[in-house]
């Protein structure tokens, strides 16, 4: 009786073996090409990951799972089948621990514990995410060394994904931000008058410097009739979107109730109830606004709450501070002083914004008010006030020596002239 040799009684076993291998090869490439549709398609996160979830959990029978991304912060993206609470404990102090782990087996009082398998996930040397994998089932199909190289290819894919997603988001965020600063930014420039007059009796000028791409100061022209003229300056507290929708809103009910019988004090009361109701008392808004009349010289004023303006004339320098607390800041105004003045010819004004005297140098000093008071003694005989103006910012930019200027810096400067 022949016995057949122990080689060939093995074939079978090899020809079954390699037909499990090329089956768990084919359903991996299903699932694999599965994970890889979802992100050419453009796959929302929550998408994403429950095309994961449902390829770890429902088709390699992964019992638990816990995938932990860095997202700024560590965050549990995705848990089941365990009682931990990733949601409400600190993520932190866990990355710490699974930093520190060596051997499972001798950690056997630690959370990790409820898990079987740490797969890191890297991108470029950099890494991303950790899944935590327990209750893997002896599968006939795929061995348990290929399941975890092959969850912790998906893992990588998905996670990968995820980041682009953010990441798309994020330039997408950012250029969205950009459009409304540019907007925002036209829609300030768009507060400022056109044109400034400059002729025999007067000679007006204004600059501005913004700090950020949108800011809060505004200044204003506004002429009356043929012998009077209004011009104006303001600062909203805080700085970007909000304070410039805040200003825009108060250059309008500016316009909206000045006319050529209106008070400068009534016309302040009004204003301060509009910027009360406007921001609720969260913002205010400092104001300086004055009326001159041609003929009788005279020129009528309320500051409120704004740097006071410098009038100049043969180097006599007067500061005009009669006015209010800033608008805003209460309901109603709790005093108001309207201030009046005679021009001589030739004097100079300069109104400005906090911006200016604010200015610091390395060591902490501010420009201040006595600095822009000997600035202007010195140079009220330049001919031209633009010439003034560039000078002065050179003289600003001078002095704050390496560091940046901390917010706008706006200029408005009135020469009057003699009557013709």
């Amino acid at each position: 009786m022949s016995t057949t040799p122990k080689h060939i009684t093995g074939i079978p076993e090899t020809t079954e073996q390699l037909a499990s291998d090329l089956q768990a090869k084919k359903l991996q490439l299903h699932w694999l090409l599965q994970i890889t549709k979802a992100i050419n398609y453009n796959f929302s996160t929550k998408q994403l990951l429950d095309v994961y979830e449902h390829v770890v959990q429902a088709q390699l029978k992964v019992e638990k799972l816990a995938l932990l991304i860095y997202e700024q912060k560590w965050k549990c993206f995705l848990l089941y089948g365990t009682d931990i609470g990733f949601q409400t404990i600190d993520l932190e102090k866990i990355i710490s621990e699974l930093n520190q782990l060596h051997n499972l087996e001798t950690e056997k009082e630690l959370w990790i514990n409820n898990f079987e398998t740490i797969v890191p996930v890297y991108h470029k040397d950099h890494l991303l995410a950790y899944a935590l994998v327990g209750g893997l089932q002896q599968s006939p199909i795929i061995r348990k060394n290929e399941l975890i190289t092959f969850i912790q290819t998906i893992t990588n894919l998905v996670v990968v994904a995820i980041e682009n997603n953010h990441t798309a988001n994020e330039r997408i965020r950012q250029a969205a931000m950009r459009r409304e600063l540019e907007l925002a930014a036209q829609m300030q420039n768009m507060l400022f008058p056109v044109s400034l007059p400059d002729n025999e009796r007067i000679e007006f000028h204004a600059s501005y410097l913004p700090h950020q791409e949108v800011g809060g100061d505004y200044y204003d022209y506004i002429p009356l009739n043929e012998n009077e003229f209004v011009f104006s300056m303001a600062d909203v507290s805080g700085k970007g979107i909000p304070a410039a929708l805040l200003m825009s809103n108060f250059q309008a009910n500016v316009h909206a109730h000045l006319n050529e019988n209106t008070s400068l004090t009534e016309l302040a009361k009004i204003l301060n109830t509009k910027v009360f109701q406007s921001a609720k008392g969260e913002k205010f808004i400092t104001f300086f606004i004055a009326r001159y009349n041609y003929l009788t010289k005279e020129l009528h004023y309320v500051n409120a709450g704004h740097n006071p303006p410098f009038l100049i004339h043969d180097k006599v320098v007067y500061m005009l501070n009669d006015g209010t607390t800033g608008l805003g800041m209460f309901e109603e105004l709790p005093f108001i002083n309207a201030g009046k003045l005679y021009i001589p010819d030739n004097a100079l004004m300069l109104c400005y914004t906090d911006g200016v005297t604010d200015t610091e140098n390395d060591e902490g000093e501010e420009y201040g008010v006595e600095k822009l008071k000997a600035f202007l003694i010195e140079n009220i005989s330049l001919n031209r006030i633009e010439t003034l103006h560039t000078k002065l910012i050179s003289t600003l930019t001078t002095y704050k020596q390496s560091k940046n200027f901390t917010d706008d810096i706006t200029l408005l400067s009135c020469r009057f002239k003699k009557k013709p």
